[in-house]
């Protein structure tokens, strides 16, 4: 059985969960020039055609991390606690709950596989 109960809907399944968000984003550009010329010159003055095609490829790479920082209570302190945040999502409801500490719960699925497992009968020594 789960350690926590659903603040909404008092369910007892929850799977874990995390939250993901990009913040620093780098952009790696690279331009391709195409350059074509034509010209006529069978006497003065001489017609050059210049064409110029430029294609640019870009690449961005984005990464972050989600932190709870925790002020810290004690006057004389400047430094932050960190601390991670665990979310757990009810399996009934949807309802997403969040804690600085993690949670001993379990999802329909897990709580199936334990009863499957506990039903299970042990044939080795079956006949000796």
């Amino acid at each position: 059985m789960s350690e926590i109960n659903c603040l909404v809907c008092g369910g007892v399944h929850f799977r874990k969960g995390y939250y993901t968000i990009d913040v620093n984003v780098d952009i790696y550009s690279t331009a391709y020039n195409n350059v074509r010329t034509m010209t006529n010159s069978f006497e003065y003055p001489v017609d050059i055609d210049v064409d110029v095609d430029t294609d640019i490829d870009h690449q961005t790479d984005t990464r972050t991390d989600i932190n709870l920082k925790l002020i810290s209570e004690e006057k004389d302190s400047f430094l932050d606690r960190h601390s991670d945040v665990y979310k757990y999502a009810c399996e009934d409801c949807g309802y997403i709950m969040t804690f600085t500490k993690e949670k001993n719960v379990k999802s329909k699925k897990q709580e199936q596989k334990q009863k499957q497992l506990k039903n299970n009968y042990d044939w080795t020594d079956f006949g000796n």
